[in-house]
């Protein structure tokens, strides 16, 4: 070998080369990856952009990064209506979405939508039924011989309170009504069926107070809003489940904590609503969601009692076709390992 070459793997060795000569290029790490690409996953709500708690969650974790940190490119849309995220949950275009613990009942029994609802938000039902303050009802049995309204069928947490309550249906003057609560106003009805963080709101800004008959107050079960995906997702793409839930459920855990905050992020995807409106609804859907269950568990927690028991009530009045499993329409499986003794885990276990 020349005295050259000896210099230059004595350079190499022994790195002993003056400042001209590049070092060569330390290995990667055995264990180092390349950074991966985010996963790109579609969000569709099932209503318009509102503030609404797992809405807000998701704007929330959109406009803080919190799914970016998750590794997740996420798209927010917006349901058109007439169940349009439920069509597209089934054919693989959307992944995630909302919807009621009824309504996911309903899908499964009725058309063998294959849904799962993987966090339970709202930890009661979000319908109720309302009558102008003044209004000489006090008590369902009040109902018998006036106008109650329904929007699109009749409900079956309707039905489950009227026989709670010892109403003789026969005698209620059932009417289909649209979302326009002035009806009510105008006095061509005399109980407007109303989901509790909306119209009472509304109503009171025309001046016209409202009192409300929530079912859950006659005993009847009910669960509300809750973050669904498809079977499939759970069994075969369950890390984007979770790594999706533990940023929404981390911005639902802001919103909590600065409201008004929250605020200002829903009024960027919803700039032509009412600020106060949107401030009234997030107040009213987070004292739904803050239970004794969701302040030990994580909001999100559910049970397999809860389930159980709403599948009873609309199995026996006619809000589902038949009955099912309950434990192919919910999983507890994904807050249970997001949260320890009640407090999120972020940015993950």
């Amino acid at each position: 070998m020349t005295r050259l070459a000896l210099l230059v793997v004595a350079c190499v060795v022994a790195s002993a080369c003056d400042a001209s000569t590049p070092a060569p290029s330390a290995p990667a790490s055995p264990s180092a990856s390349p950074t991966r690409p985010l996963e790109a996953v579609t969000f569709m709500a099932g209503f318009k952009a509102q503030a609404n708690l797992p809405f807000v969650g998701v704007y929330v974790a959109q406009k803080r990064g919190y799914f970016r940190e998750q590794g997740l490119d996420v798209t927010i849309q917006h349901s058109a209506g007439s169940g349009e995220h439920i069509r597209l949950l089934g054919t693989g275009a959307v992944q995630f979405s909302t919807g009621s613990a009824g309504d996911v009942m309903k899908r499964v029994a009725d058309a063998g939508v294959p849904l799962v609802s993987v966090a339970v938000i709202g930890q009661r039902g979000e319908q109720a039924y309302a009558v102008r303050a003044d209004s000489p009802i006090r008590t369902p049995k009040d109902w018998e011989g006036r106008l109650v309204g329904y929007k699109g069928v009749v409900s079956a947490d309707y039905l489950a309170l009227l026989k709670l309550a010892g109403v003789d249906r026969s005698k209620v003057r059932e009417v289909a009504v649209g979302f326009d609560p002035r009806v009510l106003v105008l006095g061509q009805v005399d109980v407007y069926p109303v989901f509790t963080s909306n119209e009472p709101d509304t109503l009171d800004r025309l001046g016209v107070p409202v009192r409300l008959f929530e079912p859950w107050r006659f005993g009847v079960p009910s669960l509300g809003l809750t973050y669904i995906t498809t079977r499939d997702m759970v069994a075969t793409r369950a890390d984007t489940v979770r790594r999706f839930l533990a940023a929404a459920l981390k911005g639902i855990a802001d919103a909590v904590a600065d409201r008004a905050a929250a605020v200002d992020i829903v009024m960027e995807f919803a700039p032509g609503e009412d600020r106060a409106h949107q401030r009234y609804m997030l107040d009213t859907e987070i004292d739904a969601a803050l239970t004794d269950l969701t302040r030990t568990q994580g909001i999100g927690a559910t049970s397999r009692d809860q389930w159980s028991k709403l599948h009873d009530v609309l199995a026996d009045n006619g809000g589902i076709s038949k009955r099912i499993d309950v434990d192919t329409v919910f999983t507890d499986r994904f807050t249970k390992e997001l949260y320890q003794g009640g407090r999120l885990v972020w940015p993950g276990p």
